[in-house]
């Protein structure tokens, strides 16, 4: 204690100071070391915990690092089969400019035939035609015959 510090009266006149050890100042010490201690607890604890945590989040490090190279060869196997399905696709089209020459031929017959059947339907219709003009006239005729007989 200073000799600026104020004292209750009581404490003033005890040659201790207040403090039963004997020394004025050694409670607060005390503390101030108790409090130090705790404080260096805690930070342990939360180093502790840190560490905990850093070894984790390395842990999800290397399997996000897995899953990332695991992504790149899906991607690298990806454009594989996109160039494969090209080669495909080109070979489609080629094969596709084969048929239409192979069956332009079958077209144009197709195409005949169904002129053949325009024409024979046209046919038809004259040949119904003439043969109702035939039955009209033949009926007309017998109608004639018998207005003479």
């Amino acid at each position: 204690m200073s000799e600026y510090d104020v004292q209750s009266p009581a404490v003033a006149h005890d040659p201790t100071g207040g403090d039963p050890a004997g020394d004025p100042g050694r409670r607060s010490r005390i503390r101030t070391v108790l409090d130090v201690d705790q404080t260096i607890n805690k930070l342990d604890a939360t180093a502790d915990r840190l560490n905990v945590t850093l070894d984790t989040f390395g842990a999800l490090l290397v399997d996000f690092t897995a899953a990332l190279n695991q992504f790149n060869e899906s991607v690298a196997g990806f454009n594989g089969t996109v160039g494969d399905f090209q080669t495909v696709v080109q070979r489609a089209d080629g094969l596709l400019g084969r048929a239409e020459q192979l069956l332009a031929p079958l077209a144009a017959t197709q195409q005949v035939g169904d002129q053949l059947k325009a024409a024979s339907q046209v046919a038809g219709q004259v040949a119904s035609q003439v043969a109702s003009a035939a039955v009209k006239r033949g009926v007309a005729a017998s109608k004639g015959l018998a207005a003479r007989g």
